[in-house]
C-alpha cells in the first residue's frame, strides 16, 4: 500500500518554495522507464499514489478521469466485461474482440472485472498501438503493472474497508494485506499481496420479494518472487489467482420504480476462477537490454438465467472455458547514443470455449430439465509477430522514429448448433487467417526543457473471423456473411507537453484524426429462419473521427497544499458512406451517421487540499467530479432501438489523515445518489413497437459511505 498523498513537509507550505509535481513513471514505450511528460504520445497514467487519492477499486474509478474516454459495463463484476472505449471507437453489441486492449503484467487475458491491489502503475494509451502492442489496440491500450518485490526493505500492509450504500442488504466489506520480504541480502525477495471483499447487492425484485440480490464475494491473490543472482539479471516470476462469485446480475428495470427487477427467480449466479503466471526476466547487456515476458492463463467461468416466456420457464447457462500461452523476447539498445533501436517477437495462442445451453423446466427445482439449444463452442486465436522501432536524433533538439510490426493472425473456429442434444447438422468449422505490416512514424522537436511539440502518425488492427451461425434454413443469413475481415485504423495525431510555473503546472494538449476502414458491425437479419432472425458481424463503411484534448494538473499553484487535475475531451465521429448491411433490412447506415453510445464531451476535475492538524498529524479533503454527454443506443442493426442515454455526472468526496504508521480515510462516493445509464436495453428494433423504448439498464452502485483504516509496518 502506499501513502494517501504526498508528506506535508515536502509542500509550499510549509517551506516557502515552489514546490514542482512529482512526474508519474512509466514504462509504455517498453524500455527504460520515463516521465509521462518525455513520451511523444497522448498518454494519462496513474501510479499508486494517485491511484490512492482517486480511490481507485474497479476500472470505472480511473478510466473516467481520462481524456476522451467511455465505458460500457455488461452486467457488473462477475458478469460481464467493461468495455472501454477510448476516442469515440466503440464495440457495442459486436461478437468481435474489443478495440482497446488490456494488459495486467505483459499479460493479454487476465478474465473480465478487474479490482485493483497492490497495483503500482496503470497507463492509458490513446490511440492505436499497432506496432509495439499489437493486435486489438486498434483503439488505443490499457496496462497494469502490479507492485515488484523490493530487494532491500521488509515492509507491508493491512487494510480494512467497511462501507454502506443506499438500498443495500448491509455493511459490505473489503480486508487486503501486503507483506514485502527481502529473504537473502540484496538477492531474492517476495512479495505476498491479497484481497477479499464481500458485497452486499442493492437490486430487488418486485415479484419474488427479494431484496439485494446482487451479492458479490471475491477473494484475489497475487505471489510475486525477484531473483537478481548479478547486477545485470533479474528474474520476476508472478501468479494472480482470483475467484469471483456474484448471485444476479446488476440490470434493472426502467420500468419500475428504482433498482428493481420483475422476473422469476432471484437467482443469475456468475462466477470467475482464473490463474495467471508471468515470468519477466531483464539481462543487462552494458550496450543494450534483453527482456523476455511471458504468461499462462487459464479461466472457469459461466453464469446462469432465468426467464419465463408465455408462461414458460427457461434456464440460459453460459459456460466460459478460457486458456492462454504468451511470449514475447525484446532486444533494446541503451546508452547516450543518436541512434536508439529495439526489435522484438511476440506469440500468442488463446483459445476460448464459450457455449450457451437453453433448457426448459417445469419448476425451479426440475432436476431433469429438457434441454433446447446448444450454441458456441470452441475458437482458437494465433497471434505471431515480428516489431521493431528506431529513432534517430537529427538535431540536439529533434527527434524521428519510426516503427513497424510485421505480423500474422489466424483464427480457427470449431462451434456448433445443437437442438435437444442432437446434432442439428450445422457447424462452423474453418480458418480465417492473414498477414500484414503497419507502421508507425513521429517526430518529437524540443522548444526547451520544459516544452515538447510532437506530430504521429500510427496504425492499428483488428482480427477477423466467423458468424457462427449462417444459413438461411435456420436464421435467414446467407452463407456470403459466413466470414467477416479485419478492420484497420490510421491516426494522425499532433500535439504538445509543457511544465510551467516552475514546474508546479503540467499542461498538454493533443488534436487527432483518425481513419477506421471497414469497421465490423452487428446486423440483424430482417428474414426468418426455422429459429428467427439471427445476428451476424459484417464489415460496414469506413468511419473518420477527429477530436482534441487537454490536461492540466497543478500542486501548489492555486494555493498552498491544493492540488488540481482537469480532463476533457471532445470527439466528433462519421460514417463516409451509405450502406445497406444486409439486403432488406430496416436499418440502414447513411453517410453522416454516428457510431451509438460516443459521447462528443468527456471532462472530469479532481480536487484536494492537504494541510496540517499538528505536527505529528497530516490531513487531506479531496472532490472528484466527472461528466459525459448524452449518447443513443440507435445502430447498425437496431436490435437495441433508439434510446437516449442521459449525460452523465458523478461527485466523489473524501477526507482523511495520516500519522505515523496510520491512515484514515472517509468517503463517500457517487454523492448524489445519481443512477447514470452504462449500458441500457430497448424493448425491441429501432421503428418498431417498443424499439425506442428503453426497458432495462446496469448502472453505478448507488451513494456508498465508507471508512478506511490501514496501517503500514516495516521500512517505507
Amino acid at each position: 500500500m502506499t501513502t494517501l498523498f504526498v508528506p506535508l513537509a515536502a509542500t509550499a507550505q510549509d517551506t516557502g518554495a515552489p514546490v514542482q509535481i512529482e512526474e508519474i513513471v512509466v514504462t509504455a514505450d517498453k524500455r527504460a522507464a520515463k516521465s509521462v511528460q518525455d513520451l511523444s504520445s497522448s498518454i494519462t497514467a496513474f501510479d499508486a499514489d494517485k491511484l490512492e487519492r482517486l480511490d481507485v477499486l474497479d476500472f470505472d474509478d480511473f478510466i473516467v478521469q481520462v481524456p476522451g474516454t467511455n465505458f460500457i459495463n455488461d452486467g457488473g463484476p462477475g458478469r460481464g466485461n467493461e468495455v472501454a472505449s477510448i476516442r469515440g471507437l466503440s464495440t457495442v453489441a459486436d461478437n468481435t474482440v474489443g478495440v482497446v486492449a488490456q494488459y495486467l503484467d505483459g499479460a493479454p487475458h487476465f478474465g473480465n472485472s478487474y479490482r485493483f491491489f497492490d497495483i503500482g502503475e496503470v497507463g492509458v494509451l490513446r490511440g492505436p498501438q499497432g506496432t509495439l502492442w499489437g493486435s486489438q489496440s486498434i483503439g488505443g491500450l490499457i496496462y497494469y503493472r502490479s507492485n515488484r518485490p523490493e530487494l532491500d526493505s521488509y515492509n507491508g500492509s493491512v487494510q480494512g474497508d467497511l462501507y454502506t450504500t443506499d438500498n443495500d442488504g448491509g455493511l459490505s466489506q473489503r480486508y487486503s494485506g501486503v507483506i514485502n520480504m527481502p529473504l537473502v541480502e540484496d538477492k531474492f525477495a517476495i512479495r505476498v499481496a491479497g484481497q477479499f471483499i464481500d458485497e452486499t447487492g442493492y437490486i430487488d425484485n418486485v415479484r419474488t420479494s427479494g431484496s439485494a440480490i446482487n451479492d458479490v464475494k471475491e477473494s484475489a491473490w497475487r505471489l510475486s518472487a525477484l531473483f537478481a543472482p548479478t547486477d545485470a539479471l533479474t528474474v520476476t516470476t508472478i501468479y494472480h489467482g482470483n475467484d469471483l462469485n456474484a448471485d444476479a446480475p446488476t440490470y434493472f428495470e426502467l420500468g419500475l420504480d428504482g433498482l428493481q427487477v420483475n422476473q422469476p427467480s432471484d437467482a443469475g449466479p456468475s462466477r470467475q476462477e482464473y490463474d495467471l503466471f508471468n515470468l519477466i526476466v531483464d539481462y543487462d547487456l552494458s550496450w543494450g537490454t534483453l527482456n523476455y515476458t511471458g504468461s499462462h492463463f487459464t479461466n472457469d467461468g459461466g453464469y446462469t438465467d432465468y426467464l419465463d416466456s408465455s408462461g414458460t420457464l427457461q434456464r440460459f447457462d453460459t459456460v466460459i472455458d478460457e486458456h492462454s500461452t504468451t511470449h514475447e523476447l525484446r532486444l533494446a539498445s541503451t546508452g547516450d547514443s543518436r541512434l536508439q533501436w529495439l526489435v522484438g517477437l511476440y506469440y500468442d495462442e488463446y483459445e476460448d470455449f464459450n457455449q450457451a445451453i437453453d433448457y426448459s423446466l417445469t419448476g425451479f427445482d426440475d432436476p431433469a430439465p429438457v434441454e433446447g439449444t446448444r450454441s458456441g463452442g470452441l475458437q482458437i486465436l494465433t497471434d505471431k509477430a515480428f516489431f521493431g522501432e528506431v529513432s534517430y536524433d537529427l538535431t540536439d533538439d529533434l527527434t524521428v522514429l519510426v516503427g513497424g510490426r510485421l505480423f500474422n493472425w489466424e483464427v480457427d473456429n470449431r462451434e456448433v448448433f445443437l437442438i435437444g442434444g442432437s446434432d442439428f447438422g450445422f457447424v462452423t468449422n474453418g480458418i480465417a487467417e492473414d498477414d500484414d505490416v503497419f507502421y508507425k512514424i513521429s517526430l518529437e522537436y524540443r522548444l526547451n526543457d520544459d516544452v515538447m511539440a510532437y506530430a504521429l502518425r500510427s496504425e492499428g488492427f483488428r482480427y477477423g473471423g466467423f458468424n457462427t451461425f449462417v444459413g438461411e434454413a435456420l436464421f435467414g443469413i446467407s452463407e456470403e456473411f459466413y466470414e467477416f475481415a479485419p478492420d484497420t485504423l490510421v491516426s494522425y495525431e499532433a500535439g504538445f507537453k509543457s511544465r510551467l510555473a516552475d514546474g508546479r503546472v503540467l499542461l498538454n494538449a493533443s488534436v487527432y484524426f483518425l481513419d477506421w476502414q471497414e469497421v465490423q458491425a452487428v446486423v440483424q437479419s430482417d428474414t426468418a429462419g426455422a429459429f428467427g432472425q439471427g445476428f451476424f458481424t459484417t464489415n460496414a463503411p469506413d468511419l473518420e473521427a477527429q477530436g482534441v484534448e487537454l490536461e492540466i494538473v497543478t500542486q501548489d499553484f492555486l494555493a498552498p497544499g491544493v492540488y488540481a487535475a482537469l480532463s476533457w475531451g471532445n470527439t466528433d465521429n462519421e460514417f463516409q458512406d451509405d450502406a445497406q448491411l444486409f439486403p432488406g433490412t430496416r436499418v440502414n447506415i447513411n453517410k453522416g451517421d454516428s457510431l451509438r453510445r460516443t459521447p462528443r464531451n468527456t471532462y472530469s476535475l479532481d480536487v484536494g487540499y492537504q494541510f496540517a492538524y499538528s505536527n505529528q498529524v497530516d490531513g487531506y479533503v479531496r472532490a472528484n467530479f466527472w461528466h459525459k454527454d448524452s449518447t443513443s443506443t440507435f445502430g447498425f442493426d437496431g436490435n437495441d432501438g433508439n434510446v437516449e442515454v442521459p449525460s452523465q455526472n458523478i461527485v466523489n468526496m473524501s477526507t482523511g489523515a495520516n500519522w505515523e504508521n496510520f491512515q484514515l480515510k472517509l468517503y463517500v462516493d457517487n454523492l448524489t445518489n445519481k443512477a447514470p445509464l452504462l449500458n441500457v436495453f430497448s424493448g425491441g428494433r429501432a421503428g418498431l413497437p417498443g424499439g425506442d423504448v428503453a426497458v432495462r439498464a446496469n448502472t453505478l452502485r448507488p451513494r456508498t459511505i465508507g471508512i478506511e483504516g490501514t496501517y503500514l509496518f516495516g521500512g517505507r
